[in-house]
C-alpha cells in the first residue's frame, strides 16, 4: 500500500518510472501553512466557527480559520503554484494574514501553540497516477483523491484507503494473488463505481482557469460547480516551473531595476532570502514580533515540533543539475521554504540545505523555477526519502 502523500518518495519514484496515464498531469499545487493558536479570553467566537478568506495578503492567497472547543483555533493560508510571483514567502504572508483587522481582533493577546506546513496536490483527479501494479496499490492524496471543487481532501483520502481494504479482503477470501490485473478488477473497479469518483470527475477541470488568471480561475470553478462539471474552461496547463516570472516582474514605481538587482546581489553575498527586502521596498510593514503569537520563522519552527534528524541519512533535498541553479534568476525554492532549510548557496549557485530544519512540506519541488533536463514535467529539485524536522501532533 503506497499512501505517502503528494511529495512522498515512493509515490514520486513510481510516477517517474511509469509516468502518468495519458492526459493526466500534476501541474497544480499549493503549500498550506497552518498555525494553531490559543485564543485570548477576549475572543467571543463560538466553537465550530468557520471563516474562509480570499484575496489577502495577495489576490491569489486563500485563508481559513476554524475554532475548536478548547478555545484554540486552527488558521492558515494557501499559497498556490499558479501564482506567478517569485517572492513566495509563505510564513511572512501568514503573519500579515493573521494581522488583518478582521482576524486580529479575535486573536490579539493569544499565543502560538504549534505551526506546520505541507504541500497539496491540487490537480485532483487530473493528477491521478496509475493506481496499482503487481503487489502494490496507491491510496490517499498522492493517488488523486483531492476534490478541487469542494476544496476537500481528508475524507476522500481516507475513503480510498477503505476501498483498498475492502478490495484486499475480497481478494484474500477468493485466494487471488495481488497482481496488477487482480487489483484493477477489485480496487480500481471499486473506486470507479464509488460515489466519490463521480464527485471527483465533476471537479476534474474546475481549476484550469487559474493557469491564466485569478478571475478566470474563479469563473471556471463557479462554472464547473454550477453545472456539476459539464461546463468548464478549456485552458492548457503547464508545469509550475513555467509559471514563475523573473524578479524584474516585481519592478514597480517604487522599485527601479537597479534596486531589484541590488537586493538580489545582497542576498547572494549575505546568503539571505530576499523577500523581506523586496516587501520592504514595496511598502509592506514589518512584523511586530512579540515572541508569543508573532515570532520569527526559526522560533516558530521549534513550536512546530521538535527538530530531530536521525544520523546516518543523506540530504533528501538535492538538485539534478547544479548548473541550472547557477543560472537561476529567482531561487524561488529558497524563498518559499517553509522552515528556512534552504538558503542561498555560494555565488548564487546550488542552495545550501539543512535537513534538521526541513519539515518535508515539499514546496521546493514545485517552486523550483528550473525544469528538469530529463523530465519536462519535473523541476530541477530532487526530493528523496530522508530524515528531518517533525511537525507536532496537532499539526
Amino acid at each position: 500500500m503506497v499512501g505517502d502523500g503528494p511529495v512522498g518518495a515512493v509515490g514520486r519514484k513510481l510516477d517517474d518510472h511509469f509516468g502518468l496515464p495519458p492526459g493526466n498531469h500534476q501541474h497544480d499545487w499549493a503549500v498550506g501553512m497552518k498555525a494553531v493558536v490559543q485564543l485570548p479570553d477576549s475572543c467571543t467566537l463560538e466553537p465550530g466557527t468557520v471563516i474562509h478568506t480570499m484575496g489577502f495578503p495577495e489576490p491569489e492567497i486563500f485563508g481559513f480559520f476554524y475554532v475548536y472547543p478548547d478555545r484554540s483555533a486552527s488558521m492558515g493560508i494557501f499559497v498556490p503554484s499558479w501564482w506567478e510571483s517569485p517572492v513566495r514567502t509563505s510564513y511572512r504572508y501568514l503573519q500579515h494574514w493573521m494581522m488583518h483587522p478582521y482576524i486580529w481582533r479575535h486573536i490579539e493577546g493569544g499565543s502560538l501553540r504549534s505551526w506546520g506546513a505541507k504541500s497539496l496536490q491540487e490537480s485532483g483527479m487530473r493528477g491521478e497516477p496509475f493506481l496499482c501494479g503487481d503487489g502494490y496499490a496507491r491510496i490517499g492524496e498522492g493517488s488523486g483523491t483531492t476534490n478541487v471543487l469542494t476544496n476537500s481532501g481528508v475524507d476522500e483520502a481516507w475513503r480510498s484507503g477503505v476501498i483498498l481494504a475492502e478490495s484486499v479482503i475480497d481478494l484474500l477470501k477468493r485466494g487471488v494473488p495481488f497482481t496488477k490485473g487482480a487489483l484493477e478488477g477489485a480496487y480500481v473497479r471499486r473506486r470507479r463505481e464509488d460515489i466519490q469518483n463521480k464527485e471527483l470527475e465533476r471537479a476534474k477541470y474546475a481549476r484550469d482557469g487559474f493557469q491564466k488568471s485569478f478571475m478566470l480561475g474563479m469563473m471556471g470553478t463557479g462554472m464547473a460547480g454550477i453545472t456539476k462539471g459539464v461546463c468548464h474552461l478549456n485552458i492548457k496547463t503547464v508545469p509550475p516551473s513555467k509559471k514563475i516570472k523573473p524578479m524584474e516582474s516585481l519592478i514597480s514605481e517604487k522599485m527601479l531595476r537597479t534596486k531589484i538587482h541590488q537586493i538580489v546581489d545582497a542576498g547572494v553575498r549575505e546568503k539571505k532570502t530576499i523577500h523581506d527586502a523586496v516587501m520592504a521596498v514595496e511598502g509592506w510593514p514589518e512584523i511586530p514580533y512579540d515572541g508569543t503569537l508573532l515570532m520569527s520563522q526559526q522560533d516558530a519552527l521549534f513550536k512546530g515540533g521538535k527538530v530531530q534528524a536521525a544520523g546516518g541519512f543523506a540530504d533528501h533535498v538535492t538538485v539534478e543539475d547544479p548548473a541550472l541553479c547557477l543560472s537561476c534568476p529567482t531561487h524561488t525554492c529558497v524563498e518559499i521554504c517553509s522552515a528556512q532549510a534552504l538558503t542561498p548557496g555560494e555565488d548564487g549557485g546550488v542552495p545550501s540545505f539543512d535537513r534538521e530544519k526541513c519539515v518535508h512540506c515539499g514546496a521546493c519541488i514545485w517552486s523550483c523555477a528550473q525544469l528538469s533536463a530529463t523530465n519536462a514535467e519535473r523541476s530541477n529539485i530532487i526530493f528523496s526519502a530522508g530524515s528531518g524536522g517533525l511537525h507536532s501532533n496537532e499539526n
